[in-house]
């Protein structure tokens, strides 16, 4: 469990912890956007707490030097301890009743921050919540989700997975007309729970390196008994995925290896070796449909290829991180 910090006996509202690695540049327009947003904001009490996951060039402090500000707080640690474990570490920082995890390549164009803490503050049974975040015209929705099940499996078998729950996402948001959704999981991009509930859980799980840390956030408030709440109503901007775009190999080990210990964690017996097979087959069709589209993108297959192999020989384990 995490120690009290005494810095925290001072209560604000809203402690937002955003990561960072390598994404000075997003940082900045993120923190440009949100600050018109929340400054507008009289009655709420912020901080913005920014932690450097040991970026190599170092282009934050350049951003730290143009935002010398009381409530802003930049963080550098000596080695990049990955998503979740970055934001345990900025938790321990914050002094919010409620904490708000925003990643860099987003940007705020409305003040989803009041409303979202009404939210929680007014229904005791929501655990975590998020805004619309993630969405891909014209019928698809990636900012919530479903857990991991042999359905979804079945479709990822013809790369047709993540599509298919966005679809799903996408005909809820339409047809269940509510305040907020309750699903499975909010995208970590933005989502925002109680310091208390936080503390309680023990944070992110430090086995995640990067992806599905949110995914078992979710599942581990979701096992207290508390629902995961989706509002469609309030929405970001967020680009998705800037990091993996820069290295496909990483992105999809990372992917991969951070799925196989969501279903090692969360699921039994026999339900857990079905899921794991289907997760190793997947990479084998996954193989035959990048090798399809090789002569279409050498650069991204050859990456993708990789990764695939490097997951058949070492059983799904992330070594590189």
């Amino acid at each position: 469990m995490y120690a009290e910090n005494p810095v925290n006996q001072k209560m604000i509202d809203v402690s937002i912890v955003i990561i960072n690695y390598e994404l000075a540049r997003e940082i900045e327009n993120c923190l440009h956007s949100l600050l018109q947003v929340i400054k507008s904001t009289d009655t709420l009490s912020y901080e913005i707490i920014i932690v450097d996951n040991n970026s190599p060039n170092k282009d934050l402090k350049q951003v730290e030097n143009k935002n010398q500000q009381e409530n802003i707080h930049f963080y550098y640690l000596d080695n990049n301890l990955g998503f979740g474990k970055g934001c345990n570490y900025g938790f321990t920082k914050a002094k919010g009743r409620y904490i708000c995890f925003l990643n860099p390549d987003t940007i705020i164009r409305e003040n989803i921050f009041t409303r979202m803490i009404e939210l929680l503050e007014r229904d005791v049974s929501i655990g975590v919540s998020g805004p619309q975040q993630q969405v891909r015209s014209p019928f698809f929705d990636y900012s919530a989700g479903f857990s991991p099940n042999i359905i979804f499996e079945i479709a990822g078998l013809f790369g047709i997975g993540v599509f298919f729950e966005g679809f799903l996402i996408f005909l809820y948001t339409k047809f269940r007309k509510k305040e907020y959704l309750s699903v499975h999981w909010i995208l970590g991009a933005c989502i925002f729970i109680t310091s208390e509930l936080f503390r309680i859980i023990d944070g992110f799980d430090k086995d995640y390196f990067m992806f599905f840390e949110e995914v078992d956030l979710c599942k581990r408030v979701s096992n207290r008994g508390l629902r995961i709440a989706y509002v469609p109503s309030l929405a970001i901007h967020h680009v998705g995925s800037v990091s993996g775009k820069r290295d496909y190999y990483l992105y999809t080990i990372r992917t991969y290896s951070s799925k196989y210990i969501f279903i090692s964690k969360h699921y039994l017996f026999l339900h857990k070796a079905i899921m794991r097979l289907m997760l190793y087959i997947q990479l084998f069709t996954q193989m035959g449909i990048w090798l399809l589209i090789f002569p279409l993108n050498k650069v991204k297959s050859k990456q993708k290829l990789k990764a695939f192999v490097y997951l058949l020989v070492n059983r799904m384990i992330n070594k590189i991180d």
